[in-house]
């Protein structure tokens, strides 16, 4: 959608369709037409853009295509609340629901990427970016909704069938101590007060877990007693046994009580355990530690989002850059990254542009410094959106875990 009173552009639709797989990255360039600047570097990758006249016309061309690309343009007057009714109207149209949505605003503002994530866009991204980032997106985009064609319808009524979404979020840092644990317990538990018993936390941290801990629990079995008995991996009811059940309604699957007992699980095991967990549940939150090995990497070839930890401190954005340049280089993560800046220090040490520059991305969302909080609900097995619902940590932790899941897994009641 772009704002009234540009030419070329007024109330316009863009429209990808796939051509063919080519690996390439072309470079970014500025051109006073948006949409012909798209084109051009999403052709280079294989795409094609087809531009439509207004939302209207769009819902009947919408069907032909694999992708629909919802640009604001530069910032105006009433463009986002026009972008947001584009949303609504391709998601209650019966024929146009199943297309992913990209949108494109001019703004980072977290608050704007949430409201056109809650009317409908599987994805949100701000300018300026790089055309790598977009082919990567579009990519993952294309590639998430292959995968939910797959999936086994499981609601029938008056002849229409639902199938029930599915989404798998990881939390993973090159650095212990970063916070990754709490944000995945605290991602997992906000997740499953909106859909209780749906939602599992399956403990990947294989040699030193503590998400158990996180929420005061003692669960009788882990990981390891899964993985000895065949079944388990394959039968989802089974699986379910396993896990022991929180109180907010999230089930969690806790990791290894020995560093022993991890080296008997392989990355066939992480898979079947990952695959067989959709099955039981609708959605996962892996916290996936700081051990980067191939079971780590079959973690993030199974995970739709990817939360990366960001700690403020030289040292650590070095060890995240070169784990960055690993995982581009292998294609394990691609478009699925989101970073979250988390203030450790009572000072401000890093900016949050110079940590961007150093990433090569920007942060999604940061976490504010508390010098009480995070550690009280750690000692206390009591996660801050459960015991510190109105505090600033954790509007923003809410905020993740509705980013992160980009409102999918929770669309049947």
């Amino acid at each position: 959608m772009y704002p009234p009173g540009t030419p070329r552009d007024t109330d316009q639709v863009p429209r990808i369709r796939r051509r063919r797989a080519r690996k390439h990255h072309p470079r970014h360039r500025r051109r006073p037409d948006r949409v012909r600047q798209r084109a051009t570097l999403l052709a280079a990758a294989g795409y094609t853009l087809t531009r439509l006249p207004d939302a209207e016309a769009s819902l009947a061309t919408i069907p032909a295509h694999q992708l629909a690309v919802i640009d604001l343009g530069p910032a105006a007057a009433g463009s986002a609340r026009d972008g947001i009714d584009v949303c609504r109207e391709i998601r209650a149209n019966s024929s146009t629901t199943a297309v992913p949505i990209l949108c494109v605003t001019s703004t980072g503002d977290v608050e704007e990427r949430i409201r056109f994530l809650e009317a409908g866009a599987d994805d949100v991204i701000s300018r300026p970016f790089d055309s790598r980032e977009v082919e990567a997106r579009v990519e993952a985009l294309l590639l998430r909704f292959q995968r939910s064609k797959n999936l086994t319808p499981v609601i029938s009524a008056d002849g229409l069938t639902l199938a029930r979404a599915r989404r798998t979020v990881a939390v993973y840092s090159p650095k212990g101590g970063v916070g990754t644990t709490t944000i995945a317990t605290n991602v997992a538990v906000a997740a499953a007060l909106r859909r209780p018993d749906r939602v599992v936390l399956a403990d990947l941290n294989l040699q030193f877990g503590g998400a158990a801990t996180h929420l005061n629990l003692d669960p009788k079995q882990t990981i390891a007693d899964v993985v000895r008995q065949d079944a388990a991996l394959r039968e989802p009811e089974l699986l379910r046994t396993f896990t022991a059940r929180h109180d907010s309604g999230l089930h969690v699957l806790a990791s290894p009580r020995s560093p022993e007992s991890a080296e008997s699980i392989t990355p066939d095991h992480v898979a079947r355990l990952i695959g067989t967990l959709l099955e039981a549940f609708d959605s996962i939150v892996i916290d996936a530690g700081s051990i980067l090995d191939e079971r780590t990497l079959t973690i993030f070839e199974a995970a739709d989002t990817v939360i990366l930890p960001v700690y403020p401190e030289i040292a650590a954005l070095k060890a995240m850059h070169s784990m960055l340049d690993y995982l581009n280089e292998a294609g394990s993560i691609g478009g699925k990254s989101t970073f979250v800046l988390n203030n450790v220090f009572a000072r401000e040490i890093l900016k949050p542009r110079d940590i961007e520059a150093a990433l090569g991305t920007k942060i999604s969302l940061d976490l504010p410094y508390d010098p009480f909080l995070y550690l009280k609900a750690v000692n206390e097995g009591v996660p801050i959106v459960l015991g510190a619902p109105s505090s600033a940590p954790a509007g923003r932790l809410d905020r993740l875990s509705v980013t992160a899941f980009n409102s999918e897994g929770f669309t049947v009641p």
